[in-house]
């Protein structure tokens, strides 16, 4: 068993905010970046714990958070884990059902919210459920059953000022155990009920100390900026990870700003999904767009060339010129400080990859799942081969079993579902390896590469068998494409769900004077055309009973609120089918 550097999270988070060159944290609020001091993150997260002591918060009781990703987010976190209590992450944008399954099966009691007019309207209908509602923002209205954040951290801070109470503090920092279960993190998942992925202390400290020497940090240059939702368990991670660090950490408001936030902190390090790296290619591409004449030129052929060469070969004389000329400015856009960005939940488009790392901004693939803390293998400088989803954490064992399954075994892997023994007794193998559900293969180096999901292969009714993962990435590496769905299980052919991208199509249309308005662009014989042309170049690469013969193309935003996609950004198949089950009926009749 390894030896750990810390005994749990707040042993950490405390050692961390101890540190003399750690400068504390940042939050984006209403345009300014508000700082927290290594001070202030101590003593208020000391201060909650001892108020939610006091509201009969006891051990191994589980608490609900539902807020942006903050500061106060992670105070919560680690306040509920000084209890000894158990973290359910939550998003405010799940369905009643999904809600209700997540806090019963929990049994979650006490639920802290950012505010209660940005919960959407099936949640707010649950609200009595909860013994007590916290809610961080004092502008958000009170529930009968609520309390105001800065009450609790008054009501705890009075509570530490007693040298008896705050002993209680040090109590339960020394008798945490690492093998202590501190959340449980509910897999949104794209079909199916969720699952709680119970997670231990352990899991998650040697997670990040196996990834500390792949990834190395400077406190004093270094800065990491967190977009993503700190419910989910990437990020959460990412978080803990850099607090093991010691650096500072902004956390940004709306993804929406992103490009201002870019600008504003100028990040060194940040964690992303593949549609935050497809929204900066589509940004930086559609420059070429707005210029003139010579300038439009040289963006043009910069795009081409950065599309197409291979990044882990020497620049050629051409690429340095373009490198002055136009791909300085396009990092210069995005802040122009990377040292890493690091993709996961899903694959990127493979030409995109090429176009970012050949403009030198540095991408780093990797692969995981709630149940594996997440981080199974990743791409890092010592160590990147582009396309695939690196080596493997070198604390884990990886093989690839039947069906050509990743499975796993290792300390940062989950024990199991919470109250789901009829799963846990098919998760394992008989040798202690996790079942991942995934597909891949290692090349003859030992890299990694994901090839798609076993549950997710569709079966045609003449029996073959599609996987539509593969042909799904090849589909949407066109620019007009924003997503795609290959439909198949039980239908005599395979056909697909295409989601135009609003971008590449009025990039397309407005060159050639047609009026841009998503109807237009549906019926446009310029768009369909590309696309078809498209899809017969995809087929050609195709087995003939997994080639697509038809498609319909949709102009429907895709969006976590629509419910058509996860909070990671992945198309949830089980509700896209039903939405447009009327499109799919079309196609095979």
């Amino acid at each position: 068993m390894e030896e750990l550097q810390f005994t749990s999270l707040p042993s950490m988070f405390f050692a961390n905010c101890d540190r003399s060159d750690f400068k504390g944290w940042y939050h984006r609020k209403n345009g300014e970046w508000i700082h927290y001091s290594p001070q202030k993150l101590k003593t208020e997260t000391k201060a909650l714990a001892l108020a939610l002591n006091s509201l009969g918060l006891t051990k191994n009781e589980s608490v609900g958070i539902i807020a942006p990703s903050s500061p106060n987010w992670l105070i919560a976190d680690i306040a509920i884990q000084l209890n000894q209590a158990c973290v359910v992450p939550l998003f405010p944008n799940i369905s009643s059902e999904n809600f209700l399954f997540q806090i019963n099966d929990a049994n979650v009691r006490i639920l802290i919210v950012n505010s209660i007019e940005e919960l959407d309207a099936p949640l707010l209908e649950n609200l009595s459920f909860f013994k007590t509602i916290i809610c961080m923002e004092n502008s958000s209205s009170r529930p009968p059953n609520g309390i105001y954040w800065n009450e609790l951290i008054k009501r705890g801070s009075d509570a530490l000022a007693d040298k008896m109470r705050a002993k209680w503090i040090d109590n339960q920092l020394a008798t945490i155990n690492p093998d202590d279960q501190f959340s449980i993190i509910y897999t949104s998942g794209s079909t199916g009920r969720p699952k709680g992925a119970e997670l231990t202390h352990r899991n998650m400290l040697v997670q990040i100390q196996n990834i500390a020497p792949m990834f190395r940090f400077d406190t004093q240059k270094d800065s990491c900026l967190t977009i993503l939702p700190v419910a989910h368990v990437l990020e959460r991670m990412a978080v803990y990870f850099y607090t093991l660090s010691g650096v500072s950490i902004y956390f940004g408001d709306n993804p929406k700003n992103l490009s201002h936030m870019l600008r504003e902190v100028r990040p060194t390090i940040m964690i992303v999904v593949p549609r935050i790296l497809e929204r900066l290619y589509e940004a930086m591409t559609t420059a070429a767009d707005r210029a003139k004449g010579l300038k439009r030129f040289a963006i043009k052929q910069a795009i081409k060339i950065a599309k197409i060469k291979d990044p882990t070969k020497r620049p050629c004389i051409m690429q340095r010129i373009l490198n002055l000329l136009v791909y300085k400015q396009m990092r210069e856009a995005v802040g122009g400080n990377f040292r890493m960005i690091i993709s996961g939940s899903s694959s990127l488009n493979k030409s995109i990859l090429r176009f970012l790392l050949n403009i030198g901004l540095p991408v780093f693939e990797g692969y995981g799942m709630t149940e594996c803390s997440p981080v199974v293998s990743a791409n890092c400088k010592q160590a990147i081969k582009p396309g695939s989803i690196g080596k493997p954490l070198p604390h884990l064992e990886v093989r690839i079993g039947e069906c050509s399954e990743i499975q796993i075994r290792g300390e940062s892997v989950f024990k199991g579902y919470h109250n789901r023994p009829d799963l846990n007794e098919k998760a394992f193998t008989e040798d202690g390896f996790y079942h991942s559900g995934d597909q891949g293969y290692f090349d003859d180096d030992g890299y990694l590469y994901f090839t798609g999901r076993i549950k997710e292969l569709l079966k045609t009714s003449t029996g073959k068998y599609v996987s539509p993962n593969p042909i799904e990435l090849e589909i949407i590496r066109h620019p007009l494409v924003e997503q795609a769905l290959v439909i198949a299980n039980d239908r005599k052919f395979v056909s697909a769900i295409i989601w135009l991208n609003p971008v590449g199509a009025r990039r397309m249309l407005k060159p050639q004077n047609e009026d841009y308005d998503v109807e237009n662009a549906l019926r446009s014989p310029l768009v369909r055309d590309a696309i078809n042309r498209h899809i017969e170049h995809i087929n050609e690469k195709l087995n003939h009973w997994e080639q697509i013969r038809k498609w319909t193309l949709i102009g429907d935003e895709l969006t976590i609120e629509s419910g058509l996609l996860t909070p990671t950004l992945k198309i949830r198949r089980t509700v896209a089918e039903k939405r447009y089950a009327e499109q799919i009926e079309k196609m095979y009749s």
